[in-house]
């Protein structure tokens, strides 16, 4: 198997775990260094001296999904259904990581509205024998400095 679809098997992997929901398995998936990185603009590149939409450490990726798992959660009261797409991915190997880009896709219906992200990802991805572990996972929005509703769940 090329290197682009063992990533492309990762990926798809990744975004089944968001859409059934099962957010602690997502979780996993992410290093105990990880970042996830939602820029204010797709020019953005310092994460800390400039706003971001959303810019967490594992940490608090793992307050997120309890919050995420609370059976009162308003986030996610009603449960959203979510289909996340992801597409146009290519991967290389970069030292010890494997560098991948992507196109995302994700519509989320809740309470009957339909809401829909889209943008470029990249992710910094390691090896191990289990696979894949997440480093780095930018989300650069097409929507990134506009207005648009709450994320809810992951992307």
């Amino acid at each position: 198997m090329s290197l682009t679809q063992e990533v492309s098997s990762f990926l798809t992997h990744e975004a089944d775990f968001l859409d059934r929901g099962d957010f602690e398995a997502w979780l996993e998936l992410y290093e105990d260094d990880a970042l996830y990185w939602i820029p204010s603009s797709p020019d953005q590149t310092d994460m800390k001296g400039q706003v971001s939409i959303m810019l967490e450490d594992r940490p608090l990726l793992k307050l997120r999904v309890r919050r995420l798992s609370h059976p009162r959660a308003y986030a996610v009261t009603p449960r959203p259904a979510t289909i996340h797409l992801i597409g146009n991915v290519s991967a290389r190997e970069e030292g010890d990581l494997v560098m991948v880009s992507s196109k995302l896709i994700m519509t989320q219906v809740r309470d009957n509205i339909e809401t829909s992200l889209s943008g470029v990802v990249s992710h910094h991805l390691s090896r191990s024998e289990n696979g894949f572990g997440i480093k780095l996972k930018r989300v650069d929005l097409i929507q990134a400095g506009g207005t648009f509703s709450v994320i809810s769940v992951p992307l």
